[in-house]
């Protein structure tokens, strides 16, 4: 029981600082909220930002992006252990992408998201659900990306 309150109070708290950020305008104009990058994997904290994401509204497109294709993939395969989601124009399915490894996602995924976003000056809202592990080896990748 204990644990479960925990994770209820961590998600709570995960959904009050999304939430501030999105007023604060860090994802592009309140309203209008499209400049965003997303990265998720399958340890508890991505699943907890997952669910949160899932309840909070305010980014614009991203619902669409949880029926997308890539999205059901990522979700029902092993194989499949990063998601990306992109906010900006396209199609859900060119702003959903699934890395196996930490390795592809670092090297091929985010280069190619980040382009899609084409956030020349990087003004990205930035949302990870990583294992600590990896979140440091992708907010380098991102850090070279920005410039």
């Amino acid at each position: 029981m204990g644990e479960a309150k925990r994770r209820q109070a961590q998600g709570q708290q995960l959904a009050g600082e999304l939430g501030r950020r999105l007023r604060a305008g860090e994802f592009g104009p309140v309203g209008t909220a499209r400049l965003y990058l997303i990265v998720l994997d399958k340890s508890p904290n991505g699943r907890e930002t997952l669910a949160t994401l899932r309840s909070t509204a305010g980014l614009e497109g991203l619902p669409a992006l949880f029926d997308a294709e890539p999205f059901r993939l990522w979700e029902a395969s092993a194989l499949f252990e990063f998601l990306v989601l992109i906010g900006g124009d396209g199609t859900p399915e060119q702003r959903s992408l699934v890395a196996a490894g930490v390795e592809r996602l670092v090297q091929d995924v985010l280069p190619r998201a980040w382009r899609r976003l084409g956030a020349a000056d990087g003004s990205v809202g930035l949302v990870c659900g990583l294992e600590e592990a990896v979140r440091g080896a992708v907010l380098t990748a991102l850090q070279r990306l920005r410039g």
